[in-house]
């Protein structure tokens, strides 16, 4: 008798070490193998954050697609596009970008050096943070960029 519960217990530890070892065998195709290429805004020159900014505002879980383009005196024009088109233009030197949120959605805004508050364009609405830190991120190397549009050094 103690014989067969020594091994009914050795078959219990088989099968709960099996099972244990499912969840990681199942996590070895899950996970890439490779980097995901990192972007760094503070290496970019106007044009390639201007397009990493495109690319952000054409992101499915936006809701809206939101277009961005770069006029003389360092002017940003933002296009948001839910049915309707609306268009806005800023003046990116010395503007500030803002962030405000209200019922889970964040408001990056640029607010203009001339005009303040009253003049504040919302060139991005997301829900996600990391939306929110990256579209900071892009629109702060880019005004950045007024004056001085090529990288020194490159």
């Amino acid at each position: 008798m103690d014989r067969g519960l020594a091994l009914s217990r050795q078959a219990l530890r088989v099968a709960m070490t099996a099972l244990c070892m499912l969840p990681v065998a199942a996590c070895v195709e899950g996970y890439p193998t490779e980097d995901v290429e990192q972007i760094d805004p503070a290496r970019m020159s106007q044009q390639k954050l201007l397009a990493a900014l495109n690319a952000l505002g054409k992101e499915p879980q936006l809701g809206k697609r939101w277009r961005y383009a770069l006029h003389a005196d360092c002017e940003l024009q933002v296009s948001a596009r839910d049915g309707d088109t609306a268009q806005r233009r800023v003046v990116l030197e010395g503007a500030q970008v803002t962030v405000r949120s209200l019922d889970g959605v964040s408001e990056i805004r640029l607010v203009p050096k001339a005009g303040g508050e009253a003049q504040a364009v919302t060139v991005l609405e997301t829900r996600m943070w990391s939306d929110t830190i990256r579209a900071r991120s892009l629109l702060t190397h880019l005004e950045a960029r007024c004056g001085n549009p090529v990288l020194p050094g490159a």
